[in-house]
């Protein structure tokens, strides 16, 4: 079953990041290179928190024109308060992001808008449908 979350931009995560725990629900956590070596990601107020593995999320985003675009990414999971994009992973992969006074648009490499985040306070937020999680090979049917 599909499931509404608000995803924030943040130019200070290193990598994607959320509880898969609370915030992917029905998604299977996976051991990742992170987790493997006991990592922990360091927050704002210079807290240690521990990489607890990965998932892979299938989404649909916000385009800004009134229609959606489907995104998969690999969001690494610890305690956090709510799903953090990384505004860095996402111009390693070749996106951009442009800031604006009341919302934040992350283009891809023809211009074209991939998701748009408005701006609540001093966060960039992108409501994105989290949908289920699709099997690693797809569903089989036996013959009779």
């Amino acid at each position: 079953q599909d499931v509404d979350v608000d995803f924030a931009l943040d130019s200070g995560c290193v990598a994607h990041i959320m509880d898969a725990s609370v915030d992917a629900p029905g998604y299977q956590l996976r051991e990742s290179e992170g987790s493997r070596r006991g990592l922990s990601f360091v927050v704002g107020n210079g807290e240690r928190i521990m990489n607890e593995g990965e998932v892979v999320l299938n989404l649909d985003a916000p385009d800004g024109q009134g229609g959606s675009q489907p995104l998969r990414s690999v969001f690494q999971s610890a305690k956090v308060h709510r799903p953090l994009m990384s505004v860095s992973q996402i111009c390693d992969n070749g996106f951009k992001c442009i800031f604006e006074k009341d919302k934040a648009t992350v283009v891809d490499q023809d211009e074209q808008p991939r998701f748009v985040c408005r701006r609540s306070g001093g966060l960039y937020l992108s409501p994105m449908k989290l949908r289920a999680p699709t099997p690693p090979f797809g569903r089989q049917e036996r013959k009779p």
